[in-house]
C-alpha cells in the first residue's frame, strides 16, 4: 500500500488496493486495515467479484495470440521471404568467418607456444654449438707446429705426388672433392701430406721444402668460402684471385681453390710468388 494513504478516501483506498489484497503484498497492518474498511462498507463480496472477472479477462486474453500466417503476413511488411533468407545467409556467413578466424588465432597461437617449448628444450638440452672454424689463425699455427716437428705431423710421408692425390682421394669423409695436384716446379720438393681433423672441418696440409735453402712451403685446402676469411687487398695472378696477409713469420694467400673449396698457401715469399705457386700447384 502507498505510503501516503490518508490522501486517500476509504472508498479509494479499497479499489485502489483490491489487486494487492488478493495477492497477499499487502503488509499485515495495512491488510487489517483493509479488511476492516471491507467489512464496515459491506463489500464482502468485491474481492470474490474481482477474483471471478480477473481470472476471465486472463482466460479471454490468452485466446487474442497470432498464428503463424499472421506473424508471417507482419513479417513481411518489414521485409520480404527472398531478402529475409539473404540476411540471414549474410548472417551465417559472418557467423562462420568469424568463427574461422577464432579457431585459426587460436592454431597459431598453439603453435607459437608448441615452437617456443621445442626451442627452448633445443637450446637446454640440445647438442653444444660447435665453436665456428676460425682457418686463418688456425692454420698459421698450423704451418708453425708442422715447420717445427714436420715428421711428427705428417700422416702420409712421400715424396710422390701421384701417391698423396691418391691419398687425398680415398680419405673417407673429407667432405669436398680433393683437386689433382701438380708440381710446384723444380726449386721444391714433396715432403708429404696429412689431414688436420678438427671438429668443424678437414683440412688437407702438404708440405713442400726447397731443394737447395730447405725453406718450408705448406698448402692447405679445406671446405669454406674465401668471403668467410677477413677481407684485405686483392691481388690477381692470370685469373687467379687471392688475398693476402701476413704474421710475424708467415705470407699468406687464400684464394677460392673450387667451388665450396678455399685454398690458402703459407710460406716466406711475397705474395705474388705464393700465388704463382698456388697456380702451378691447384690451377684456377
Amino acid at each position: 500500500m502507498a505510503q501516503k494513504t490518508a490522501a486517500l478516501s476509504d472508498e479509494e483506498l479499497i479499489y485502489g488496493y483490491l489487486s494487492e489484497y488478493l495477492d497477499e503484498t499487502l503488509p499485515n497492518d495495512q491488510g487489517k486495515r483493509y479488511e476492516e474498511l471491507v467489512q464496515r462498507m459491506k463489500l464482502d463480496s468485491l474481492s470474490t467479484d474481482y477474483g471471478i472477472r480477473r481470472g476471465r479477462l486472463q482466460i479471454e486474453a490468452q485466446r487474442l495470440y497470432l498464428d503463424e500466417k499472421h506473424m508471417h503476413d507482419i513479417h513481411d511488411l518489414v521485409e520480404d521471404d527472398a531478402t529475409r533468407a539473404n540476411h540471414e545467409a549474410h548472417e551465417i556467413d559472418d557467423v562462420g568467418r568469424s568463427e574461422l578466424m577464432g579457431n585459426a588465432f587460436r592454431l597459431v597461437i598453439l603453435l607459437s607456444f608448441l615452437g617456443l617449448l621445442v626451442f627452448g628444450a633445443y637450446k637446454f638440452f640440445g647438442p653444444e654449438q660447435k665453436a665456428p672454424f676460425k682457418a686463418l689463425d688456425s692454420l698459421i699455427y698450423e704451418a708453425i707446429v708442422m715447420a717445427e716437428d714436420a715428421e711428427g705431423r705428417l700422416d702420409f710421408p712421400t715424396d710422390k705426388l701421384e701417391e698423396l692425390n691418391t691419398y687425398f682421394k680415398r680419405y673417407p669423409e673429407l667432405g669436398f672433392a680433393p683437386k689433382e695436384m701438380r708440381e710446384p716446379g723444380s726449386n721444391w720438393e714433396l715432403n708429404g701430406g696429412t689431414v688436420i681433423d678438427y671438429e668443424v672441418a678437414k683440412i688437407i696440409a702438404v708440405q713442400f721444402t726447397g731443394k737447395n735453402n730447405r725453406e718450408k712451403l705448406y698448402l692447405f685446402l679445406w671446405n669454406g668460402r674465401l668471403e668467410q676469411l677477413p677481407k684485405s687487398e686483392p691481388g690477381n695472378f692470370e685469373g687467379l684471385v687471392y688475398q693476402t696477409y701476413a704474421s710475424d713469420k708467415w705470407n699468406i694467400i687464400a684464394w677460392q681453390a673450387a667451388p665450396g673449396v678455399t685454398g690458402m698457401m703459407v710460406g716466406h715469399r711475397g705474395a705474388k710468388e705464393l700465388a704463382e705457386l698456388a697456380f702451378k700447384v691447384v690451377g684456377l
